[in-house]
């Protein structure tokens, strides 16, 4: 049995979508308040029958933050995709690392309690060191002296260090570290706030370039992760590097809007509502 946390999310809706497409028998992470609904709509986007599928999902109460509910959720859990996380840099500090960090130490010692066979982690590239201009990063990147790195890059970090913890204890586990994830999420935070600002008419864009990737390939990625022999090790999952002022202007065409046109410094991001996602959560390298 496969368990999903964060399954309402970008990642966990679309990935369970993908495991039941090969049969499996998946139980979602859901907290009191969640919107299950959310998932129906982007089965939706795959084709017929999404209720059908809809269906099959086992739904498990819990939180992350609540060490005895996951126990309860890992109950004859052979497997689990932690992708559970706060992207939304509205929240307070306290609330990132509580979630990103706690939560995911809390799943690892659950997953070591329940004798989990293996365990994927999704964290991201604003857990890697930034390099220089136009450097291109790969896993062993080392961090360069006094390098820093976004709040939500820090805590995503601690996340892997609660994860490689957990394999020093025995636990089989996978990291991957997704670039800017693209694809359709009812929920409007990480890329879904890009779309947001761009089909509202926003003209401003920032000079940086970053990895971006589909959200199927991060999902399809991780099935073959955790199917394969591959064990303790990370991955950077992305598609291609691409200027933000690139994807901006193609989402703004896909809208029928004006594209941004107004450049803006990397230095005026972290003040400028219109740019919090790229700013602030990836911390990218002006050309």
């Amino acid at each position: 049995m496969i368990l999903i946390t964060g399954a309402t999310g970008l990642v966990g809706g679309h990935l369970i979508w993908h495991l039941l497409q090969e049969n499996e028998q998946v139980t979602a992470l859901k907290r009191a308040n969640s919107d299950v609904e959310s998932i129906k709509m982007i089965f939706q986007c795959y084709g017929s029958n999404p209720e059908e599928y809809f269906q099959k999902i086992i739904w498990r109460e819990g939180d992350v933050e609540n060490f005895s509910s996951l126990l309860s959720a890992m109950e004859g859990v052979d497997y689990v995709y932690h992708c559970a996380a706060i992207v939304d840099l509205g929240k307070s500090s306290q609330r990132l690392m509580n979630v990103n960090a706690g939560g995911t130490k809390n799943v690892v010692q659950a997953a070591l309690q329940r004798k989990v066979k293996k365990l994927c982690f999704v964290s991201s590239i604003a857990a890697l060191p930034a390099g220089n201009k136009l450097d291109v990063i790969d896993e062993l990147t080392p961090f360069g002296e006094n390098e820093t790195i976004s709040l939500y890059g820090e805590s995503k970090q601690m996340g892997e260090k609660a994860v490689n913890e957990g394999i020093a204890q025995g636990l089989d586990a996978v990291i991957v570290n997704p670039g800017v994830i693209i694809g359709y999420s009812k929920n409007r935070t990480g890329s879904g706030e890009l779309f947001k600002r761009v089909k509202s008419g926003m003209p401003f864009y920032t000079n940086g370039i970053t990895g971006y990737v589909n959200v199927q390939d991060v999902a399809e990625a991780m099935i073959l992760l955790m199917k394969s022999s591959v064990r303790n090790d990370r991955f950077i999952l992305v598609g291609e590097n691409k200027c933000h002022k690139d994807i901006l202007q193609k989402i703004a065409a896909g809208y029928g809007k004006f594209r941004p046109f107004i450049g803006m410094r990397k230095s005026l991001i972290y003040i400028a509502w219109v740019l919090e996602i790229l700013g602030k959560l990836f911390l990218t390298c002006p050309f």
